[in-house]
């Protein structure tokens, strides 16, 4: 498995199918792990996949319907059955809060201490957590219930030149001295570094066009976005809250994303091509995901 991925557990919205289960997707930011959303059936994807609850650093709900909720307790309980120690963050809407907290309490018999419910409020973008070198940011999006985005931001930093270093007689393991901070002969790492900007990743569930869906996207190197519908369905996906295989792509494109990836498919669809068609007309990089797919993140340019 690469550094810095994610992986599509689930790639299904409302119901699943024989082919997709209820949407999650699991983000591997180097030595940190993450689950956004948590469908029903996420637990046993996640064996599929290799990964392990006692990996996650937090998890993030976009927002209370099932189909993104209903695998939480589940998750939850394996970490209380491998006797995990210290609390789960668990991010989801300030408003829906009550109702999941009643979900998992009911499934855990009781207040819960391997888990910590961190509100993501009604304005942003804002940053609820953090997570290392990264900022995890909310903002609220438009959808029927109340429904947060989640965008991943990596501190700035700096990328040591090699030649550089030659040129003061830097090496080998003192190139490692001088990235914890020491200082080699005099030199110290901004002598032989430029600097190196933070990746960005977003994930964008279930909303109709929103300023904050575009906020979140913005500049992002991967971007995980709902494309519930095909084009030919758009007065549908707009009654519903919901975007178009081309919506999420033109919004990729004007947002400055290099990576797009498409889930949460609705079960009227077994083949995705007009989704694939569409949103490669608006983005020159675009995968239409399917399940237990694992998906790098772009490398810097």
């Amino acid at each position: 498995m690469g550094d810095r991925e994610i992986i599509t557990l689930g790639t299904s919205c409302q119901v699943p199918t024989r082919q997709r289960n209820h949407v999650a997707t699991w983000i591997r930011l180097g030595d940190i792990a993450v689950l956004v959303d948590c469908g029903e059936g996420t637990q046993r994807q996640m064996l599929h996949a290799g990964v392990r609850s006692s990996q996650l650093h937090a998890m993030f709900l976009t927002h209370e319907h099932g189909d993104h909720t209903y695998g939480v307790p589940g998750v939850l309980n394996r970490r209380r059955v491998d006797d995990l120690k210290g609390p789960l963050p668990v991010a989801a809407p300030q408003e829906a809060l009550p109702r999941l907290s009643l979900l998992v309490d009911f499934a855990t018999g009781g207040p819960d201490p391997l888990h910590t419910w961190v509100p993501a409020p009604s304005t942003g973008p804002v940053e609820i957590l953090r997570l290392g070198t990264w900022s995890v940011r909310s903002a609220p999006l438009r959808h029927r219930v109340p429904t947060v985005g989640y965008q991943f931001i990596e501190d700035d930093g700096l990328r040591v030149l090699p030649e550089l270093a030659a040129q003061r007689g830097i090496s080998g393991p003192e190139i490692g001295r001088l990235q914890r901070g020491e200082r080699v002969r005099g030199v110290a790492l901004e002598d032989v570094s430029v600097p190196r900007p933070g990746q960005r990743i977003a994930v964008v569930m279930d909303t109709g066009l929103c300023e904050a869906a575009f906020a979140l996207a913005d500049r992002c190197d991967l971007l995980v976005i709902e494309a519930t519908y095909a084009d030919s369905e758009v007065a549908l996906a707009e009654e519903n809250r919901h975007l178009t295989a081309r919506q999420a792509a033109e919004l990729a494109a004007q947002s400055g994303v290099r990576r797009l990836v498409l889930t949460h498919f609705s079960s009227r669809y077994e083949n995705l091509d007009a989704h694939t068609e569409e949103a490669q007309a608006a983005h020159p990089d675009v995968i239409t995901a399917h399940d237990l797919q694992q998906i790098p993140l772009p490398p810097r340019p």
